[in-house]
Order: C-alpha cells, then sequence, then structure tokens
C-alpha cells in the first residue's frame, strides 16, 4: 500500500509521540479486509501495515505468513516502519530484517503460536553453547538498525513450552543424560531448547521501547553477539513458577543500556553471560559496557546477575537508580569451578532493596555444588575482581551478603559502602578473599553476627555496627583473617562479644579509634567458632525435635513455596546427610534422609 507524503509525516509524527495510529477503516478487533499485497514503487513509503498484507488480527487466524510479507517488502525497499494496528494477531517466528521498526501499537497483541512443529529450528546459542535452537517470536541475525517499539503487547503464550520443557527434562534425566551440552532424547516433546521472544545475533544498533511481554517461553530478550542496545521503558511479566523466564539476559554483548523497565519474572531479572566453560573460552566474546538504570525488578531469583554462564569474561557494568522488591537475591555474581573467565569492574550505587528472599549481595564461585578439594589453577578457573556496590538500604532480607570466592582464587579487590539493612535474619558471610572493604555499613541481624569473615587477606572495616546485637554471638568473627582493620565502629547496648577471634591464625589486626564500652568484650579469642542457626526460633525448635541436639547446619535456603514462606535446610548427623523443608511457622514440610 502506497502512502502519501502527507499522510506518512502524519503517521511517523504519532508513532513518534506514542500515539496509536490505525488504518482507515480497521476496528481495533475486526479482520482487516483482505487486499492484494504489493512491494511499494518507492523506498518514500516507509509505513507497512501487516493487516495490508492479509494479518487478520482476530486472535485466531495464523497471521505469522501475512506479518512477515510486510516485513520482508518493508526490507526489499530499503526500510522503514512496520506497523502493527490494534487487534489481536496470532504469529510463529517472525524473521526481522534491517533498517525496520517493527511497531505495535497501542491495543495490539501479537500472541504466540502455541504449535511447536510451526518453530524452525535456527542457529543460535542456549545456556552459554552456540547450538540450534527454536527460533523465537522476533528473531534476527547479522541486522543493523532494528527497533521493535510500541504501547503493545508480546505475548508469548509460553505454557505449551513449560510442559514441555517439563517433560523434556524428565526423560533426559530417565536417559541418563548428564549436563547442558548433549541433544534431548529422540522422542522428547522439545528437538531443542525453547524459543525467546526475542533473539538477535551478531546484530548492532538495537532498539527495544515502550512494550510489554508476557508468558515467554524462555529466556524474554536475548541479544547475543550483540553491538550498542538500549532497552528502554519496557514491561516484563511471567509467573514467578515458570521455568528459565529470565528478563533481558544481553550474551556476549558490548554498549547495553537497560533503563526505565519493570521486571517481574520466574527467574532472573537482568542476567549477564558470555559463554560456558570450554564454548565461551573458545568464543571469547566479552559481555561488557553495560548499564542498567531506574529500574524496578519485582520477584525473580536475582535483581540484577552476572552469569553462571561467564566464561567469555564479563566486565564494565554499572547498576544504579533501581527498586528491588521480593526478589529471591538482590545483586549477584555466580560461577563455578570449569568456566574460567573474568569478571571485572561491576559498580552499583543507589539501590533500594526489601523483601529479599535469600541475599541482598551474593557471590557465589561454586553455583551447581562445592567441593572440599583444591584444583590448582589453570584456564578453568574463573576470576572475580573490582566489586563495589554501595549506597544502599535493605528492608527485610533472609541474609545481608554471602560473598564467596575461590581457595586457590580469592576474590580480588570488594567493597560495601554506606549500606544501610534495616532488617536481616543473618548478616555478611565473607570468605576467600582479599583486599575487603566494609565502610559505614549498619546490619541489624537477628540470628547471627553481623559479619563472619574466614580466609581473608587485608580487611578494612570503617564505621562497622548494628542496633540489634546479641549477647549469645559476636557482633564480628574473624578466622584466619590476615591484616585486618577495625576503626570508628561502635558497639550499641546490648553487646555481648564485639569482636570474637577464633583459634590462632589471626594475624596483624589492629583495633583503633572504636567506641566499645557498650560491649561485655571487646575482644575474646575462642578455640572454636560460636555456633548459631540463621532462622526463626520455630524452625530451629523443630531442627532440634528432628535431629537432637548433635547435628551441623550446612546451608539454609529461604524460598516460597504456594505463597508460603519455608526454609530449605542442608544438616549433618553423625556424618550423614540430611534435609528439611520447614515453614515459617515450624511445620515441617519434607524430610529426605
Amino acid at each position: 500500500m502506497r502512502l502519501s507524503a502527507r499522510r506518512m509525516f502524519f503517521v511517523l509524527f504519532f508513532i513518534a509521540s506514542g500515539v496509536a495510529v490505525l488504518t482507515t477503516g480497521c476496528a481495533a478487533t475486526a479482520p482487516a479486509q483482505q487486499q492484494t499485497a504489493s512491494v511499494p514503487e518507492s523506498s518514500a513509503d516507509p509505513v507497512y501495515y501487516v493487516t495490508d498484507y492479509g494479518a487478520a488480527g482476530d486472535g485466531r487466524t495464523l497471521d505469522t505468513r501475512a506479518i512477515q510479507q510486510a516485513v520482508d517488502a518493508c526490507a526489499q525497499r530499503g526500510g522503514g516502519v512496520v506497523y502493527v494496528p490494534p487487534g489481536k494477531y496470532v504469529t510463529g517466528p517472525i524473521m526481522l530484517k534491517s533498517n525496520i521498526n517493527f511497531h505495535i501499537s497501542q491495543g495490539a497483541t501479537l500472541l504466540g503460536d502455541t504449535v511447536i512443529a510451526d518453530y524452525p529450528g535456527v542457529q543460535g546459542r542456549w545456556e552459554g553453547i552456540d547450538r540450534t535452537v527454536y527460533a523465537s517470536m522476533f528473531t534476527g541475525h547479522n541486522l543493523e538498525n532494528v527497533s521493535i517499539t510500541g504501547r503493545g503487547t508480546l505475548d508469548g503464550r509460553g505454557e505449551v513450552w513449560w510442559k514441555a520443557h517439563a517433560i523434556t527434562s524428565r526423560m533426559r534425566d530417565e536417559a541418563g543424560i548428564e549436563g547442558r551440552a548433549p541433544d534431548n532424547p529422540p522422542g522428547a516433546p522439545l528437538k531443542w531448547p525453547r524459543p525467546r521472544v526475542i533473539n538477535l545475533y551478531h546484530s548492532k544498533n538495537i532498539l527495544i521501547r515502550d512494550i510489554t511481554i508476557l508468558n515467554s517461553p524462555s529466556w524474554t530478550i536475548h541479544p547475543v553477539y550483540c553491538q550498542n542496545i538500549t532497552v528502554d521503558n519496557v514491561t516484563i511479566i511471567q509467573p514467578y513458577e515458570s521455568p528459565n523466564t529470565d528478563g533481558i539476559n544481553p550474551d556476549s554483548c558490548s554498549d547495553v543500556r537497560i533503563v526505565n523497565c519493570y521486571v517481574d519474572v520466574g527467574d532472573d531479572c537482568v542476567t549477564i553471560k558470555s559463554g560456558y566453560n570450554a564454548y565461551g573460552r573458545e568464543a571469547g566474546v566479552p559481555c561488557e559496557n553495560i548499564t542498567v538504570t531506574n529500574c524496578t525488578f519485582a520477584h525473580g531469583r536475582g535483581g540484577v546477575v552476572v552469569g553462571s554462564e561467564m566464561s567469555g569474561d564479563v566486565r564494565n557494568i554499572t547498576v544504579s537508580n533501581c527498586v528491588f522488591d521480593g526478589t529471591l537475591r538482590g545483586l549477584r555474581i555466580k560461577t563455578a569451578r570449569g568456566r574460567g573467565g573474568v569478571v571485572e569492574n561491576f559498580r552499583a550505587s543507589n539501590l533500594v532493596m526489601r523483601n529479599i528472599m535469600d541475599a541482598a549481595f551474593s557471590i557465589t564461585t561454586s553455583y551447581g555444588g562445592r567441593s572440599d578439594s583444591i584444583p590448582p589453577v589453570t584456564v578453568e578457573t574463573p576470576r572475580i575482581r573490582h566489586i563495589h556496590w554501595g549506597d544502599v538500604i535493605v528492608m527485610d532480607t533472609d541474609k545481608t551478603a554471602d560473598i564467596g570466592g575461590l581457595p586457590e582464587m580469592p576474590l580480588d579487590e570488594f567493597s560495601l559502602t554506606n549500606v544501610d539493612v534495616v532488617s536481616a535474619n543473618s548478616g555478611i558471610h565473607i570468605r576467600q578473599a582479599k583486599h575487603v572493604l566494609l565502610q559505614n555499613v549498619i546490619v541489624n541481624a537477628r540470628y547471627t553476627p553481623v559479619l563472619m569473615a574466614t580466609d581473608i587477606t587485608d580487611l578494612e572495616l570503617d564505621r562497622f555496627t548494628t542496633r540489634t546485637p546479641g549477647s549469645d554471638y559476636p557482633v564480628i568473627q574473624f578466622e584466619r583473617v590476615d591484616d585486618g582493620w577495625v576503626r570508628n565502629s561502635t558497639a550499641s547496648e546490648g553487646t555481648g562479644t564485639f569482636l570474637e577471634l577464633v583459634g590462632t591464625t589471626n594475624r596483624n589486626l589492629m583495633m583503633t579509634n572504636n567506641r566499645l564500652g557498650m560491649a561485655a568484650r571487646s575482644k575474646e579469642i575462642v578455640a572454636e567458632p560460636t555456633r548459631f542457626i540463621q532462622a526463626p526460633t520455630a524452625v530451629q525448635n523443630t531442627l532440634r525435635q528432628e535431629l537432637g541436639s548433635n547435628f551441623t547446619v550446612e546451608e539454609i535456603q529461604r524460598d516460597q513455596e504456594g505463597g508460603r514462606l519455608v526454609y530449605n535446610v542442608k544438616t549433618k548427623v553423625d556424618g550423614k546427610s540430611i534435609g528439611l523443608t520447614i515453614a515459617q511457622d515450624g511445620a515441617l514440610l519434607e524430610r529426605h534422609d
């Protein structure tokens, strides 16, 4: 359909203004009149209505071919706007082209086709391995100047994919298939990894703005090997129990700006990745220069996360002016032996967190399981360095911070500054690190020391305190700390021991200019660390009823199950591992001996 120059001008004006523009005579719910599609004769006609290429928009008719024809026609004439007027358009994968703004108007919804067979395989990446994947609602390779904009909605209708994924996962387990690299077994409902909603590869100059995305089959927005990406004012909502429905996952990309977004998903809200193990190291493409600002993260397993696939390196990240409300974790870095790669230069500031189910701050180098053995440093050893997080208020979290490097490769240069934890079940646990600064930090923890520092070299605490000390556990606990300095810190009324030194392996410690008059003991040397259980009294009582008094708690994780707050507790009794799931009120839900 050819447009007059005047009409084209006003259409583009209204699109830029965020105002829905309707094809003349096309109602929001009625299918457009079928017309013979023709390629415009001049590139001066930049707007291509999908209804003019046969899209019905009635919520029943499969409109994939018509929408693709509009995209192809636009691309053949050098680019322009592919315009989706109000209506409900059922579509399978759309292959995007360069120099196109795919605009979904307010009142328009693209509904994902629910027939798995309608999705072809394309070359892609999933969980850090380059491989065949199902094509996504929007798929593109080697593109330039691509936009997906508008106040409309993309609904991936992912439930059919989530169910197929559950069956496929069970079949993999039954077939004894381990790890993520092997293909799915014959007869599985999924031949390849699931689609995303937006999945672009080797592309640059990408804009995704104003849209709402619901019910993605897996990760929602997933650019891979891309440059210069802006994701602005996007709303992403997935059910909390939906599998792997991450929000925005830049993967081996550079120059990424994620701004003004609302993300409420079933997995991590924003995850920064760069390939898995040897696959990522061989590709060797880092994810770098990432900015996340002015966003709200509601629910989700993590707010802003790096990894666990980071083998191609991740560097130069800033997170600022964000709210985390109800996420399982706030800021997180996750990796494991075997990954290799470097995570470095990650700064975060001006954040508010509340109702954090696990840890507000988390760095784990044992994602997927821990090992007591210490291997030599190789190309498979991950490195984490130059991590600085500050200016944060945390209201109600289970753990304040769970921070850990590796014995063979400690976390190098980490700081928390200007952090006010209004309420937490447990404090900061940091281990296997060097060059650590905790400055102007207040942690009001219920069940544990404010700080447990283990195997640390060069630790500075400056203006460090709690307003809710416990008389039966110390404020600070050092174990194998070398070169520690505690200064300008305060013991509040009710403090038992301010600093507990475990054993005789702490060295070169200095305490200066502290106010410790309220502490019963400013410093105490003990042979064994003070034991505690970081859970409510009702949960502690159930543990003692089930296990007696001779047990060791190895790990506690807080989670939601069916809208109920529960504690998953791993214990050992006489060398035997026992796992228990206990509700907040102390009710025993499961026990695994």
